[in-house]
């Protein structure tokens, strides 16, 4: 991704993509694309790390983020701001694969779109290195790019456990004789010090936010199962009390350091 400037054919790729998400979204959680919804066939498979239902209310937020960015990319000089030009083709590659995501989830092609996740993933840290490092921002670059893609990278990172749990049920993966509870319980943690390590490492404050969001409805959706309920309950509350407090002193690390990139 090189520091020149988004051409006006990219802006306008980067809005239909965006309505393409959109459409191809609303036709997944409405059963219209394959007659069952997204969300009923996930619940086809419930697994220990499946948030209750409300939890995925969170892509309001993320459609929201990705409205914001659209529009700022489209507006006149928003070409020459650093981290718009750096997401290049990008947001283009990574609508392509929200919608391939969705598609093959929708068809029940379970490890085909856990394969389209795991790429989604990776590009998403992609774009997230880039526009969170440099140069300073301003302040609409960090809230309307910085910051979705980081609210975005964050989900998906969650969302690929929630996944691969689900995909274990689909196959019926013994475990190895170790009990899905243990599992769920790890990764619940695993996350967790995700959320810490980006938080202090990345100034990516949303992230141990959004990982606590996912937790608090695993633990709802399993409320009656102390051995799931407990631990969400305890590192739900440390997770954003230690995520918050790693990422001031992250900030404070980078402000006094003359060679660190720039935080928010």
């Amino acid at each position: 991704m090189g520091d020149r400037t988004t051409s006006p054919s990219m802006r306008f790729l980067n809005i239909l993509v965006f309505l393409f998400v959109l459409i191809g979204n609303g036709l997944a959680a409405s059963g219209k694309l394959s007659g069952q919804s997204i969300g009923v066939i996930a619940n086809n498979y419930r697994s220990l790390f499946l948030p209750a239902n409300y939890v995925f209310g969170i892509w309001s937020l993320i459609y929201f983020g990705l409205f914001a960015l659209t529009v700022f990319q489209a507006l006149p000089g928003a070409a020459s701001r650093r981290s718009v030009q750096r997401t290049g083709p990008w947001w283009i590659i990574i609508g392509v694969l929200n919608v391939a995501w969705i598609s093959t989830f929708s068809f029940s092609y379970f490890l085909g779109a856990l394969a389209i996740m795991a790429v989604l993933l990776v590009a998403l840290i992609l774009v997230f290195e880039h526009v969170n490092s440099g140069e300073p921002r301003s302040a609409g670059e960090y809230w309307c790019v910085t910051v979705p893609t980081g609210i975005y990278l964050a989900w998906i990172s969650v969302a690929i456990i929630a996944n691969v749990f689900q995909y274990a049920h689909v196959v019926n993966w013994s475990g190895f004789g170790i009990g899905e509870s243990t599992y769920a319980v790890v990764m619940m943690i695993v996350a967790t010090i995700l959320g810490l390590a980006m938080s202090y490492s990345r100034g990516a404050w949303m992230f141990p936010l959004v990982v606590a969001w996912a937790l608090r409805g695993i633990g709802a959706r399993y409320a009656d199962m102390s051995g799931i309920a407990g631990p969400a309950e305890i590192l739900m509350p440390a997770g954003i009390v230690g995520g918050l407090g790693l990422w001031w002193a992250g900030r404070r690390r980078a402000t006094a350091s003359p060679i660190a990139s720039p935080r928010r």
